[in-house]
């Protein structure tokens, strides 16, 4: 009888009984990409019933998230996970009387790299930084602006006002709460105003008929003239004050001057410039109040001495050509001999 009621006594003791739960969890470090994650298993048996408790004689690890338990059997596991996002991870644990257990976690491995653009601007006004940072994971994320002439910032996407034109390194630094950092650098050109020069065919102090050529010097990404011409030359035959502004790399540069019409004196009025193009406008060479000093010879000469024109009746009608055909853009050069024996001579330009 006592040995029948030892087998009965020994029986209960390794059977499952009733009221112990096999509890299974593990704890991780969360991590960024690159960076080892730690597991270590949490498993116990809580019991209600009073009987004496199983015990878990093993545990293992499924890390790649393929229902497969092969990946440790270990209390303490590691992985260096190689793509970012969250992971799947089991661990699953084995009493010796039979309780199996299986709990699975998102695991994240979180990743970021600093990236930016910036809008460049003249010097003393705002150059704009656009934050374009990938990240993955934790949503979290703390950033370090450096622009380079002692300022920082830590705006996600700030606007920066530079006090003189040149080359800054910026730098963009970007962590998470878990302490993983990273940082990009990129070189920002602050251009200068552009200083802009202007050239003239001849002086800007005109006889009434003359005209002038205003050339802007240099390449822009645009131009416009207070004459609202969008060309980098005009001709200019009245009296006034001239501006012409351009732009380049986001910057705009202005230049002025003022022309002045002599009025009509005691001579001839001769034009110094035509464009015989046939545009109608500007196609003749005209000698203005010739017909108060006639009679008149006019003759005019290339720069090689050659006559390309001569009349003793000049009626503003010659357009520029020589034996039938059209001169070339150049300067020439006249003389004009009225009855008084004055002699009135000059260069007269002929574009088209």
């Amino acid at each position: 009888m006592r040995k029948i009621l030892l087998a009965i006594i020994l029986l209960t003791w390794y059977l499952p009984s009733q009221g112990q739960v096999l509890m299974v969890d593990f704890s991780f470090d969360e991590v960024c990409l690159g960076q080892t994650t730690h597991f270590i298993s949490h498993c116990y048996i809580a019991d209600t019933s009073g009987h004496p408790l199983d015990s878990i004689t093993s545990v293992a690890w499924d890390l790649k998230g393929d229902g497969k338990f092969n990946d440790g059997n270990d209390t303490i596991n590691s992985v260096v996970f190689t793509s970012p996002g969250v992971h799947n991870v089991g661990l699953r644990a084995i009493t010796r009387n039979g309780l199996a257990k299986a709990l699975y976690k998102l695991v994240p491995v979180n990743y970021l790299r600093p990236v930016f653009s910036s809008k460049s601007s003249c010097y003393q006004q705002p150059v704009t930084f656009t934050n374009k940072t990938e990240i993955q994971g934790d949503t979290t994320v703390y950033y370090l602006w450096k622009f380079g002439d002692g300022q920082i910032s830590a705006e996600k996407n700030p606007k920066h006002s530079f006090a003189d034109s040149g080359h800054y390194s910026v730098v963009l630094y970007a962590s998470f709460l878990t302490g993983c950092e990273d940082s990009v650098r990129h070189t920002v050109v602050v251009p200068d105003f552009p200083s802009l020069v202007v050239e003239f065919s001849g002086d800007t102090i005109l006889k009434q008929g003359d005209s002038l050529f205003a050339s802007l010097q240099g390449t822009y990404d645009s131009v416009i003239w207070s004459t609202k011409a969008t060309s980098y030359t005009i001709m200019i035959k009245k009296a006034g004050y001239y501006s012409v502004m351009a732009y380049k790399n986001s910057c705009s540069g202005q230049a002025g001057f003022t022309v002045t019409v002599r009025e009509p004196g005691p001579e001839p009025v001769i034009s110094n410039i035509f464009t015989p193009n046939g545009d109608g406008h500007n196609d003749l060479w005209e000698i203005l109040n010739l017909s108060d000093f006639k009679p008149c010879q006019v003759n005019v000469f290339d720069r090689y001495g050659t006559e390309v024109f001569s009349s003793s009746d000049y009626k503003n009608d010659w357009n520029g050509s020589f034996n039938g055909k059209q001169l070339a853009n150049d300067t020439y050069y006249y003389f004009v001999r009225c009855y008084d024996g004055v002699t009135y001579k000059g260069n007269v330009n002929i574009l088209k």
